[in-house]
């Protein structure tokens, strides 16, 4: 039992190595170092992709039941993948005006706010505040202001949207596709922030992860919404006919 809690503990603190880390991409983030802000960010990511594999395998919550690594990974992923790259937005003027801060910041808020923000079977319910990939966009490709504003404008509003999304490390559906999409993903990502001038061509390609990511987010949950809809018509029984006697 002491190498279970032992383990269950370690897993804990591979969580929260993801706010250490955090904490010091904002730093170099306000040192202007945003590519090295940004890889630590990635590192923060693949620590989020992994440390519920691992508490899962360790059977954490059976083993710490009065200690949630749910609560500490959900302060992790607030300061990494929301505090961090609005900060990073509003520092490195990613967006036409600072006022528009506020859309991300409430947007996450609001999703962070929700009971059922992960669904129980697995899923995200609406837009799963990936801050950090839209800050990342923004950073590499300098759009135009009113194109920077729907950046952060349409995830805003796909957050107060129901919506399910995909949840990698938890779900089986399309996970083999996903996870080999998502390192591949990673690998560019990092390539490219490792480079001073990234190629575009290649920002651009990179952007195939996050679409197929959204367009499989829809199409689950078009799927199950219809599965569903159809079990509740199957579960209403037929109306018996009545004929009434002369």
């Amino acid at each position: 039992m002491k190498k279970q809690k032992a383990a269950a503990w370690m897993v804990h603190l591979y969580t929260a190595t993801g706010g250490i880390i955090g904490i010091f991409a904002l730093f170099e983030a306000a040192q202007g170092h945003v590519r090295q802000a940004f890889l630590l960010l990635v590192l923060t990511m693949l620590i989020d992709s992994t440390d519920g594999l691992l508490a899962r395998r360790i059977r954490v919550s059976d083993v710490l039941p009065n200690f949630s690594g749910a609560e500490v990974d959900n302060l992790v992923d607030f300061l990494t993948y929301v505090w961090v790259p609005v900060f990073i937005m509003g520092t490195q003027n990613l967006l036409p005006n600072t006022i528009w801060l506020a859309v991300p910041i409430l947007a996450a808020l609001y999703a962070y706010g929700q009971v059922n923000m992960k669904t129980a079977d697995a899923f995200f319910l609406g837009f799963p505040s990936y801050w950090n990939i839209v800050a990342l966009y923004l950073y590499w490709l300098r759009p135009e202001p009113v194109i920077a504003v729907l950046m952060v404008v349409i995830p805003a509003v796909l957050t107060a949207i129901p919506t399910r999304y995909l949840y990698p490390s938890k779900n089986q559906l399309l996970r083999r596709t996903s996870w080999s999409l998502i390192l591949l993903w990673f690998g560019i990502i990092i390539y490219l922030l490792l480079q001073e001038q990234p190629d575009l061509n290649l920002v651009l390609l990179s952007l195939l992860c996050p679409i197929y990511y959204m367009v499989a987010s829809f199409y689950m949950d078009r799927r199950i919404r219809r599965r569903l809809r159809q079990a509740a018509i199957n579960s209403v029984p037929e109306s018996s006919s009545w004929q009434g006697g002369a």
